[in-house]
C-alpha cells in the first residue's frame, strides 16, 4: 500500500467517530430541550391536606409529664405526633406503653399498654 492509501485508512476510523459523537451531542441536546419543555408544561402536584396549626405559641408553654407518670428504670424511648395530641413511647423494667399527651393542656388522657 503507498503512503496515500495509508492515511486515508487511517482517516476512515476518525471520520467514523467524529461522525458518531456529533448525533450524540444532537441526541442530547434534543433530550435537555424535551426535558424542559416537558417540566414547563407539568401539572402541578396534587398537594397534601394540611394539618391544623395549632394555638399554642412555641416557647410559651412547654408539655410536661405530670410528676410521677414515669416509674423508677423507665425512660422515653420516643415521641410521635398523633392527631392533636402527642404519643410519647415509655420503656423499661416493668415494660412498654405508650402515652398520649395533650400538648395544649399539658394533661395525660390515655395510657396505652400491649397486649401480653
Amino acid at each position: 500500500m503507498s503512503g496515500q492509501a495509508q492515511k486515508h485508512d487511517d482517516m476512515r476510523g476518525l471520520k467514523a467517530l467524529v461522525g458518531i459523537l456529533g448525533v450524540l451531542i444532537v441526541l442530547g441536546t434534543a433530550l435537555v430541550i424535551g426535558v424542559v419543555i416537558k417540566r414547563i408544561y407539568a401539572k402541578p402536584a396534587v398537594t397534601s391536606m394540611m394539618a391544623p396549626v395549632s394555638n399554642v405559641i412555641p416557647g410559651e408553654s412547654l408539655p410536661v409529664l405530670p410528676v410521677g407518670t414515669l416509674a423508677a428504670g423507665e425512660h422515653v424511648a420516643g415521641i410521635a405526633g398523633a392527631g392533636g395530641m402527642l404519643a410519647i413511647w415509655v420503656t423499661g423494667t416493668t415494660g412498654d406503653r405508650v402515652l398520649l399527651l395533650n400538648p395544649q393542656t399539658g394533661a395525660l388522657s390515655t395510657a396505652l399498654v400491649p397486649a401480653k
